[in-house]
């Protein structure tokens, strides 16, 4: 690879993807049990960096699964609401308190989003699910289902697109969740070394 394509890469790498979308900080007041759900609040969301040659790589593989022909439109539905409203859910309501969690077994993830989806299961359906005492695959059947059937609406994804490839779609969903959490990871400046 040349000099010229490595600088190009760095500036497609480097570039930002900034957008506002609905957040809204969980309630621990008893007392608003019953109540209507608070409004969501709008705020900046952090920009979104593809800053490494991993981040990159996995872009391009993303692009196959996905409906898109160029990066261009891949990055720009990523800021979309269609993406960052399940984004930002799982964010606040997951990995603000388990940043580095593993990934949970990608098989079953998508067995159970699919059938969820199907069955239209109201646990991981309806507008604010009640989240106590939900587990790590909870949380990401809940990305996959909400970010499925947005774009459904959307027309990203048709009917007929899930009848025939639901383990597909299904699969693509679980992949960009992968990638949004690898992309919003920091990179540790100080990593130990051979000699601590």
């Amino acid at each position: 690879m040349g000099c010229a394509e490595s600088k190009e890469e760095e500036e497609l790498a480097s570039e930002h993807l900034l957008s506002s979308f609905p957040i809204t900080e969980p309630s621990t007041s008893t007392a608003d049990m019953g109540q209507p759900p608070p409004q969501p609040q709008y705020r900046a969301l952090q920009p979104l960096v593809v800053s490494s040659r991993f981040s990159s790589q996995h872009e391009r593989l993303l692009l196959e699964l996905l409906p898109f022909k160029e990066t261009a439109e891949f990055r720009e539905w990523l800021s979309s609401a269609y993406v960052q409203g399940s984004w930002n859910e799982i964010q606040q309501d997951y990995l603000a308190r388990n940043p580095i969690a593993p990934e949970p077994d990608k098989d079953h993830i998508v067995r159970v989003a699919k059938d969820a989806i199907n069955s239209k299961d109201p646990k991981y359906l309806v507008y604010h699910p009640d989240k106590t005492d939900w587990t790590s695959e909870d949380h990401h059947v809940r990305f996959i289902a909400t970010l499925v059937l947005d774009n459904k609406l959307k027309g990203l994804w048709s009917d007929g697109d899930w009848r025939s490839k639901s383990t597909d779609v299904t699969k693509a969903a679980f992949e960009v969740l992968s990638f949004l959490r690898a992309a919003s990871l920091k990179a540790d400046a100080g990593p130990p070394g051979y000699d601590d």
